[in-house]
């Protein structure tokens, strides 16, 4: 029998104690889990839902997996917190299955470092460019996500913004934003862009560097797909983006964060592109299905052996922690063993085969794009546009209930489905890599229903429910 809690006393604790993101108080919506098991999660008010984002397309291997547990639980026998100068069995294990496991001994791939967060790694990856290059600029996408520090991140809305108190139509960046050696190039076309010769951004992006001087650049920054924006780039972009990095001598930093260990069908994202490697990756989300919180670094072999032949004043308490590591493990051996990225490819083709059945149906499906168990679609008004008009330029001020993919997440949320999007007019799919065809049926006919209200509202077809 489960244990029973005082939800009222917790929700008044909360409410008083803790410090909320993104709702003002008076609009905030306490939404309590009591539990979470494989790919569905329990609300305190005995709600079970399906998870079809994996949280933040996060929890990649669903909820307590039970290799990922064991291992954690195995470790725990051993070890709480070692000092990161000092090394334990799991670092070891876990750098070995990503180095040499997962991208292959004679890979690109020199040296990894475990950190607390994606953003941990981020800022990792951007500083060892800077240091290796001796060089202060770092290129970043419009749209762009990299964690919740200022520089790096270039998503409108979520980049530690503040939507001041007494006026939720007013956004307010942390002063002195963009910082100086963060420059922002234009986002990617997407897939479905119909390019005829050079994409738009790939000359606007080249231009940008010769104003700057590639002299003083020392890395662009990129995702392989866009995962604050949900945009699946246009074929040509990522080699031609790369194919400026090389020419004129600056890394890539490859930010796989919330695509790499499999999301996209493919161990890491920029795989999709064969011939082309980053310099610097960074990684977290996916290493260990978010157990706990992890961020990865992997460094090319003539970076890591640059850095490994210094004294790199660096690092965190987190760093290399052996539970974070023995997570890592647990997962990576999994996924290898059990062949996870076919899986994924499997799954995957079934969920776009149910998606695109769809866009006959609904008038507001403007585009369905993404690759492996990141899909991704774009809603549109009678005329073919975003339907919130500022679309992945939203600052998330006003009323937010309006906007398509809030609508999308209640209605799917009352047929037990957790899926919704983050800028207005985009939904992001994203279900754990456990997922089953029945998960994908009941997520697919939760979200074919929620669309009818999206085209009542916006196109003035049938009634809203």
């Amino acid at each position: 029998m489960s244990e029973k809690r005082d939800w009222a006393q917790l929700e008044r604790w909360d409410r008083n104690y803790y410090l909320h993101s993104t709702q003002a108080a008076a609009e905030h919506v306490f939404t309590a889990v009591d539990s979470m098991e494989g790919n569905y999660f329990t609300l305190s008010d005995g709600t079970r839902l399906l998870d079809f984002q994996s949280q933040l397309i996060s929890d990649s291997m669903g909820h307590r997996h039970p290799a990922i547990h064991g291992e954690l639980k195995r470790a725990m026998e051993r070890y709480g917190h070692v000092l990161f100068g000092l090394a334990n069995e799991y670092r070891a294990r876990a750098a070995k299955l990503i180095v040499e496991d997962v991208l292959g001994p004679n890979s690109w791939a020199g040296r990894v470092r475990v950190f607390a967060s994606g953003t941990d790694a981020v800022e990792c990856a951007v500083n060892m460019a800077r240091l290796y290059t001796r060089r202060t600029v770092i290129l970043t996408q419009a749209h762009s996500f990299h964690g919740m520090v200022m520089g790096s991140t270039m998503m409108r809305g979520y980049r530690n913004n503040l939507t001041p108190p007494g006026d939720l139509n007013a956004v307010q960046d942390v002063p002195g934003f963009p910082p100086h050696g963060y420059i922002p190039i234009p986002p990617p076309e997407p897939e479905d862009y119909q390019a005829n010769g050079p994409l738009p951004s790939i000359v606007a992006t080249e231009q940008i560097l010769r104003a700057l001087g590639p002299e003083n650049v020392a890395g662009v920054i990129t995702e392989p797909m866009l995962g604050g924006g949900g945009t699946f780039p246009h074929k040509d972009y990522m080699p031609a983006l790369v194919g400026l990095a090389r020419k004129y001598g600056i890394l890539w930093i490859d930010d796989e964060v919330i695509t790499g260990f499999g999301r996209l069908g493919e161990w890491f994202g920029y795989q999709h592109w064969p011939g082309i490697a980053p310099d610097i990756l960074a990684g977290g989300k996916g290493a260990n299905s978010c157990a706990l919180p992890v961020g990865v670094v992997v460094a090319s072999k003539p970076i890591s052996e640059h850095f490994e032949r210094a004294r790199w004043w660096s690092g965190s308490t987190w760093d290399g922690h052996p539970l974070v590591c023995a997570t890592i493990v647990g997962n990576l051996e999994y996924m290898l063993a059990n062949n996870m990225i076919q899986q994924v490819r499997q799954k995957s083709a079934y969920l776009r085969e149910r998606l695109d059945t769809l866009k006959p149906k609904h008038p507001s499906i403007g585009r369905i794009s993404g690759r492996g168990l990141f899909q991704v679609i774009d809603l549109v008004n009678r005329e073919g546009k975003p339907i919130i008009p500022e679309d992945r330029f939203s600052a998330f001020t006003g009323d937010l209930s309006e906007h398509p993919n809030v609508i999308v997440y209640k209605e799917t949320g009352k047929r037990g489905v957790f899926l919704g999007g983050f800028t207005p007019n985009t939904l992001k799919l994203g279900p754990p890599f456990t997922v089953s065809q029945d998960d994908i049926d009941l997520a697919v006919d939760a979200l074919d229903a929620a669309l009818d209200v999206v085209d009542a509202k916006y196109h003035g077809r049938g009634k809203p429910n």
